[in-house]
């Protein structure tokens, strides 16, 4: 029996007829997808979109009658769980979805709960897309497990020397949590600013902190070119922010590590107060086809599609296991469904065709190479979204 603890902790969504102008779909015919990630705590935003971008890829679906599965179509039921961005969480949710005969989710969203979530989610057979930056998210180790976007590893070396550029900044601290959320990815950025020409440190906080003014101070102390908020979650890259500001930090300040631009805008209190920023979009944001998918998701969810830049990059994962699910002719055999990724070219009906990648990095092809972007502020004047192409391999 579920305790009250673990009830509300685990979050059930249909996507109903109410929402769906009420299809009919064949009898006693229905597809589970599920979402793992943090719903609660300064990470839910990453969480929380993982949930919305399965549950506005499910809609879709079920809008036009179901999902193809054989000779019939299908209502697609929706399963989230909060996995806490722990590893314990990240295991949890594993067994979680193995009860409930669901072999396929969004998600996990970070390094922890990924690290927990992984040799249960093999030993069950559950496909799964996750967004983390871990070192080795992906691996011949773990067949099922495919990479939602690319890591530091593949567009740092394309977008930190276009921050130099034009920005001038000589040093860089490089700021994140004191865990394997912070430390895998934090790592590669400091290397590959250093390779940039920038002399890089690193300084990392015990994750919960709510006060950061003696951080701010350290770093006020040793005066960096530009700050790098990295793997920040975006609950605390605000109050950083905040903080840094309220000290009196005039330089440059990064995000490369896909939190975005809100948080820091929450942080200073609007875009007007802020003066040089760049940032990775992990889905670019001002993109037509994103801004397309955001109107979708307006008209068809009843509310307004999250601010949260994984929204869109988790919103076309679900898309493409859905895709794949319905080439594999099951969604209760994750080996069927993986099988059926690789062979097929990765489609988003807003991002049109992608390619696999990641055998150089990781040994094995199974990174989406949908674009990311580079957002920039530059003299307080915000810039255009670039779009950064992602070669396949």
């Amino acid at each position: 029996m579920l305790t009250t603890q673990t009830r509300n902790r685990v979050m059930s969504i249909v996507i109903t007829a109410a929402v769906m102008s009420s299809p009919a779909f064949a009898q006693d015919c229905e597809v589970k997808l599920g979402a793992v990630g943090p719903l609660s705590g300064a990470a839910a935003a990453w969480g929380l979109a993982a949930k919305d971008g399965a549950e506005f890829a499910a809609a879709l679906v079920n809008k036009e009658g179901g999902l193809p599965l054989g000779d019939e179509k299908c209502q697609v039921k929706v399963v989230s769980f909060d996995s806490q961005y722990t590893a314990a969480g990240g295991s949890a949710g594993a067994n979680f979805l193995e009860s409930n005969g669901i072999h396929a989710t969004v998600g996990p969203v970070g390094s922890p709960e990924t690290t927990g979530f992984r040799p249960v989610a093999a030993r069950s057979g559950i496909v799964n897309f996750s967004p983390s930056y871990m070192r080795d998210v992906i691996t011949p180790e773990f067949p099922l497990a495919f990479h939602a976007l690319q890591a530091p590893i593949t567009w740092g070396p394309i977008l930190i020397p276009r921050a130099k550029e034009q920005f001038g900044f000589d040093s860089v601290m490089v700021i994140a949590p004191n865990d394997q959320g912070g430390t895998d990815a934090s790592g590669v950025l400091a290397k590959m600013y250093t390779e940039a020409g920038a002399k890089a440190t690193e300084e990392y906080y015990q994750r919960g902190t709510t006060d950061f003014s003696p951080l701010a101070t350290r770093i006020m102390r040793q005066n960096p070119g530009a700050v790098e908020v990295s793997t920040v979650p975006p609950g605390d890259t605000a109050i950083l922010v905040k903080q840094l500001l309220e000290a009196g930090y005039d330089g440059t300040i990064g995000s490369l590590g896909g939190g975005g631009l809100a948080p820091i805008v929450e942080g200073a209190g609007s875009i007007e107060d802020l003066t040089n920023v760049y940032w990775l979009e992990v889905s670019p944001s001002d993109a037509p086809q994103i801004l397309k998918m955001k109107e979708d998701f307006k008209q068809l969810m009843g509310r307004d599609a999250p601010v949260n830049p994984l929204f869109p990059v988790l919103a076309i994962s679900a898309e493409v296991i859905l895709d794949g699910i319905s080439k594999a002719g099951t969604d209760q055999d994750g080996e069927k469904i993986a099988e059926a990724l690789r062979g097929m070219t990765p489609k988003s009906r807003y991002m049109g065709e992608a390619g696999w990648r990641g055998k150089t990095e990781y040994g094995i092809n199974q990174e989406v190479t949908f674009p990311p972007g580079l957002g920039m502020i530059v003299d307080g004047e915000k810039q255009p979204t670039a779009i950064i192409e992602i070669p396949s391999e």
